[in-house]
């Protein structure tokens, strides 16, 4: 797989093709904004790995990184769900029932404490519509991103197996050694450290 780094790198290229090709073809400026925010979202925020708690788009997420627990648990790494968009439509679905459950609870709350504030979405049907095509537009920007993750996934997995075996098994030793590194937990680390003044 070619990591974070190497899917930033592409979703960053496909950023600047699609800018290119979109205003080739005369799109508007919002549309190209708000398809390049869809590969913004999946490449750092919403990415197919997800299903990886230890992935650095989960850590992106800081202290609210506990919310994708269930869905790391759920998932497995490369199933159906990592699929473009399958699991884009899925990972989406999950943060706007995150976000329900969370307008639900802060107005349960501000019931308790005497507050009242109505959620009205009544407007114009034509305001609206306008509204949802961004949205499609965005989810379209998120499919491409997610595309291609996983198609840089099925290549890099099929051009590994072209690798002889002796440097594919060097490789692992590295990537194991670097992994247990780079995740150990920090009372690991300092526990270490002790045993080793000693």
């Amino acid at each position: 797989m070619p990591g974070f780094v190497g899917h930033t790198v592409a979703n960053t290229a496909l950023l600047v093709g699609t800018t290119v090709v979109m205003r080739a073809q005369s799109w508007s400026w919002q549309d190209v904004m708000a398809v390049n925010a869809g590969i913004a979202i999946a490449t750092f925020a919403l990415s197919p790995d997800m299903d990886l708690f230890n992935s650095q788009s989960i850590k992106g997420w800081g202290w609210l990184r506990f919310l994708w627990l269930p869905y790391a648990k759920l998932a497995k790494h490369r199933d159906r769900l990592h699929v473009p968009i399958l699991g884009t439509a899925v990972r989406w679905l999950y943060v706007l029932a995150i976000l329900t459950l969370i307008l639900i609870l802060f107005r349960f709350w501000f019931r308790r404490i005497g507050l009242s504030i109505d959620f009205d979405f009544a407007g114009d049907t034509e305001d609206i519509l306008y509204n949802a095509l961004y949205l499609a537009d965005v989810f379209l920007g998120a499919v491409l991103a997610d595309t291609l993750h996983y198609l840089l996934d099925v290549i890099t997995t099929k051009l590994k197996r072209l690798v002889p075996r002796r440097f594919r098994e060097r490789y692992e030793r590295y990537a194991r050694a670097h992994y247990e590194r780079e995740h150990r937990p920090a009372r690991e680390a300092i526990g270490m450290s002790f045993k080793e003044q000693r």
